[in-house]
């Protein structure tokens, strides 16, 4: 997730002939623009690029708006199917700069032309979306997803391995993962891990809690069993916003964000 983190690079780049900051609202869904607004709003967008190309004094400039346009234009093709509640694109004029994400949070439609990126409504954006850890509890597998503005930025699992008692750290896990992980549970270890997971548990929740330090994740929300997403939230102290005691370990992450993001990014 490329613009969030490095929003604070952002902000202090700067290119002698310019940088188009791009925000478009593609949200069709209930309560949102009618369907063929957004392309409305695009064509618009864009001929606002073009505009600014017309109007520059100098052939460098002209032909930098002209290509992040016909950048911008061939992206948004390629995205079509993936499109969500909003783009945002950051495109310095000398090419060396193109930060672009497809986010699950409405924005207002606008198109700049500075010698700076205008970070403000991704700034704000992010105050009202923050980064947030998911947890998903499933007896001794833990899964962290990591997510901001309603996208996903990272999956972690932490798995209890028995025998040399410590918890394993895994990057990437997918809904698939999870649902394989989670079915190849032996009765004598799970009969183990009940006996002892109070305070398999309590160690976990510091490695957990250095994580969401690292990755700027100040609230986290716990999903699972009540058993287990009980024994987590316990020792995880303040950081836990709100427990929600559903089984969602084989549900596809979009629907998990569901569970904790508003509806109006959804």
């Amino acid at each position: 997730m490329g613009i969030t983190n490095n929003l604070k690079q952002l902000k202090n780049k700067e290119d002698e002939y310019g940088f188009v900051s791009f925000y478009l609202n593609t949200d069709i869904g209930e309560g949102g623009q009618p369907s063929e607004e957004w392309k409305i709003k695009y064509k618009k967008a864009v001929n606002g690029l073009k505009q600014y190309a017309d109007k520059s004094e100098t052939k460098d400039e002209k032909n930098a708006i002209k290509k992040i346009t016909d950048d911008i234009e061939k992206y948004i093709e390629d995205h079509r199917d993936e499109l969500q509640k909003s783009i945002i694109i950051f495109a310095s004029g000398d090419g060396s700069t193109w930060e672009s994400d497809i986010f699950q949070v409405p924005v207002e439609t606008e198109v700049m032309w500075e010698p700076t990126p205008q970070t403000e409504q991704l700034e704000k954006l992010e105050k009202t979306f923050p980064p947030t850890a998911i947890l998903l509890t499933n007896k001794q597998d833990v899964y962290l997803i990591d997510t901001s503005m309603g996208v996903v930025r990272e999956e972690m699992q932490f798995h209890w391995d028995v025998d040399n008692e410590d918890w394993q750290e895994y990057k990437g896990t997918a809904s698939a993962d999870r649902t394989a992980a989670g079915s190849t549970q032996v009765d004598k270890v799970q009969k183990r891990f009940e006996e002892n997971r109070h305070r398999w548990y309590k160690s976990l929740a510091p490695v957990i809690n250095k994580q969401m330090k690292n990755r700027g994740l100040d609230t986290a929300y716990i999903i699972g069993d009540k058993e287990y997403a009980k024994d987590l939230e316990d020792n995880m102290g303040e950081r836990v916003k709100e427990v929600i005691n559903k089984n969602l370990i084989s549900t596809p992450t979009h629907e998990i964000l569901n569970e904790i993001y508003p509806e109006n990014v959804r």
